[in-house]
Order: structure tokens, then sequence, then C-alpha cells
């Protein structure tokens, strides 16, 4: 009785969830900066959440500068967009060698950014704190960067690869369906563990089930979606996607895995209590900040491809 109401209550959860998520991705398609501007407010509560986790085991990390900071960090990648894409994107005719070129310089002025603020607001705390401040200066760093990289990539998806919604939207796919697969593959017969330590009720039934549901969601996507539009033959749109999909659907666990990590080192179940069954914003997202970068990764290596 228990275990339904709890099934009943994330369902209810996951379904507010994705009419808000629909409602901004929607209209990304024409303006992306709506979809930009979801991200940033998710980038801003995990920032957020994060950071007060591990306060649990560093009192003096500062939770409101840390979420501040994953925001501004992260829309640095702006200044490496195209000039007059900002209202509607790349243009519909722009040539698709775009994707090595505009992504690419886009992270780079984040990674610009942050490898020069990041350090010396590190130096800065040092100097007035002492040498005991390493580990906090550190700790808060890694939080900004970890919580800006997938803002980040949403502007270079959006604004930096051709085709890049329909990059977005599949990422985010990505993450729905090998979650709720993985989920209900492993309730019906998870019986090996796949990490008792870090993720006790995560097995290796329910990652092969996420696996799967994967290559399907990729096998009927990428080809009719975005490898058509590439120039991709139907074979090789099929090799592509089943390949993309195994390890996507990867590295979407892997995201799971490594907050869970972080909540076992702050002794915590969830991040938060906002989401009713699922815990804080940063638990929804955990998996979409690792397919975010890895799907801009593949939207770049698949142009080469071509």
């Amino acid at each position: 009785m228990l275990k339904n109401k709890e099934l009943r209550t994330r369902v209810i959860t996951a379904a507010i969830y994705v009419a808000v998520m629909i409602a901004f991705i929607l209209p990304g398609l024409w303006v992306p900066f709506l979809t930009v501007l979801l991200y940033a407010a998710v980038t801003f509560m995990t920032g957020f959440e994060k950071s007060k986790a591990v306060k649990l085991r560093l009192q003096s990390i500062s939770m409101l500068p840390v979420a501040i900071a994953s925001v501004v960090i992260g829309l640095f990648g702006f200044l490496g967009m195209l000039k007059g894409t900002f209202l509607r994107g790349l243009a519909a005719g722009v040539d698709p060698s775009v994707n090595t070129v505009i992504a690419p310089r886009i992270v780079g002025y984040f990674a610009m950014f942050a490898l020069l603020l990041l350090p010396l607001a590190g130096l800065i705390r040092l100097w007035r704190g002492g040498a005991e401040k390493l580990p906090l200066t550190v700790a808060e760093a890694v939080l900004v960067i970890s919580s800006a990289i997938p803002l980040t990539a949403v502007i270079a998806l959006l604004y930096g690869v051709k085709f890049g919604w329909h990059w977005f939207v599949l990422a985010v796919l990505t993450a729905w369906v090998s979650d709720t697969a993985a989920y209900f593959a492993g309730n019906m017969l998870g019986r090996m563990k796949f990490s008792p330590v870090l993720s006790p009720n995560k097995t290796w039934e329910g990652t092969l089930g996420g696996v799967v549901a994967t290559i399907v969601l990729y096998l009927i996507y990428f080809p009719l979606v975005i490898g058509k539009r590439m120039g991709y033959t139907t074979g090789a749109s099929i090799a592509f996607a089943f390949i993309a999909a195994v390890v996507m659907s990867l590295v979407a666990t892997l995201g799971d895995i490594r907050s869970s990590a972080l909540k076992r080192w702050c002794g915590i179940k969830d991040f938060g209590s906002l989401l009713p069954g699922h815990g804080g914003v940063t638990d929804r997202f955990d998996s979409l900040s690792t397919t975010l970068p890895a799907i801009l990764l593949l939207a770049i290596l698949a142009q080469t491809f071509v």
C-alpha cells in the first residue's frame, strides 16, 4: 500500500515536472533564450542544493554565492555566440560546419572565465583566511563548475549547433527514458547490485533496462529527426544511433552515480524536498547534468562523420 502511494506521488510529480519542462522547451525552438532561462533557474537551484549538502561537512561553504556564481559563469558562454543570434538562434540555412566552430567557442569562453575568476576568488579567500581555507576553496570551485557546465552546454547546443534544439531534446529524452526504464526494470527484475556502496537501489538489471530503452529511443529519434537532416544514410544513422545510445545511457547512469556519491559523502538521502517523491531539483537533473555536455560532444563529432 505504502509502495503504491509512493509510486503515485512520483508519477504525479513527474507529470507536473514534464509539463513545466515542455512549456519551456517547446518555445525554445523559436526563442532559445526561454529554454536557457529555464536551465539558468535549474543551475541556480542545483548549485544551492549541492552547496547546502556539502555544508553539512564543510560548514563555511557559501551557498548563495555558489549558486549565483554557477549561473554567472555558465552564462559567459553567450559571449561566444554569433552576432545577431540571441533571439532566434542560428539561421536555418547556416552551414553545418558551424557545429565545429561556434559550439567550441562558446565552451571556450566559459572555460576562460571559469579558469580566471574561480582561482582569483580562491586566492582572495586564501589571502584573507589562510591556507586552512584551501579545501573550502576547492570545494566551492568544483560545485560552481559542475553546476555551470550543463548550462553552458545548453547555450552551446541552442546557439552553436545546427539542429541544436533537436539535440537538446534528445539529451532530455535520454535522461528521462534511461532513468525511467532503469527504475521500473530495477523494481521488477533487479537482483544484482550495481554499486552497493554508492547507490544501494541501483541494479545491473535496471541499468540494462535503461540501456535497452535508450537504444529504442535513439533508433527511432536519430534517423528520423537528426540523421536525415544532417545527410546521413539510413544505415549510417542506425549504426550511429546504436553506438550513441549505449554510450549516452551509461553517461546518464554515471551522472546518477556521481550524485549518489555526493549524497553519501554528505550523509543525506535527497538533495531537497521540492519535488515530492523525487527529492530536490538536483535529484531530478543529476542525469541531465552529464547527458547535456555529452550530447554536445556527440553533436560536434556527428558533423565530422558526414
